[in-house]
């Protein structure tokens, strides 16, 4: 059975392999998060996952999607009214988040999601939050569709592209007692 779970160090390269390949089949896509050679890198990766923070999907032995997952973010949500006042150790941001093509529409993601939410009420968490940057209509439909709401455009600079719109989602958790 396939879960969501931490990427191991020897994993690595495979994970950078799996990033790649979905650099690759973004040409004609609406789903464009302008990834490119500079990011994700193996060194971003390497950090992620001796952090703890990188979790991979496979199926199969092979990697089908990935995430990283901690409660870091851009200094730029500071200054947003999101929907749940909480502080940042309240918050569990996904970034760098992926599926493989081949499996899109087959209820990965929601079933992805549906874990990082479980595993956010049960660390007593009040928001899921993340970033989609403005040409990725692709992310911004699913993240729709699982319930995220929109809250905010903002312009943040990333090191991989430079200054850009990102679209602020926000998922508000209930946590259970």
């Amino acid at each position: 059975m396939a879960y969501l779970r931490n990427a191991k160090i020897d994993e690595a390269k495979d994970v950078l392999k799996f990033y790649q390949k979905i650099i690759s089949s973004l040409d004609n896509s609406e789903f464009d998060p302008k990834w490119n050679e500079k990011y994700p890198d193996l060194i971003f990766i390497n950090d992620s996952i001796s952090k703890k923070e990188l979790y991979i999907f496979k199926k199969s032995d092979s990697i089908i999607a990935s995430a990283v997952i901690n409660h870091e973010f851009s200094e730029k949500y500071c200054n947003i009214n999101w929907i749940i006042e909480a502080e940042s150790h309240e918050i569990t941001a996904i970034h760098t988040f992926a599926i493989d093509p081949h499996f899109r529409g087959m209820g990965i993601g929601r079933k992805i999601f549906n874990e990082i939410k479980e595993t956010a009420r049960k660390n007593y968490q009040k928001s899921i939050r993340l970033d989609v940057i403005d040409s990725n209509i692709g992310a911004q439909k699913v993240l729709e569709k699982l319930g995220f709401e929109y809250v905010n455009t903002v312009e943040i600079f990333h090191y991989a592209v430079g200054m850009e719109k990102f679209h602020l989602y926000e998922f508000p958790l209930k946590i259970e007692k």
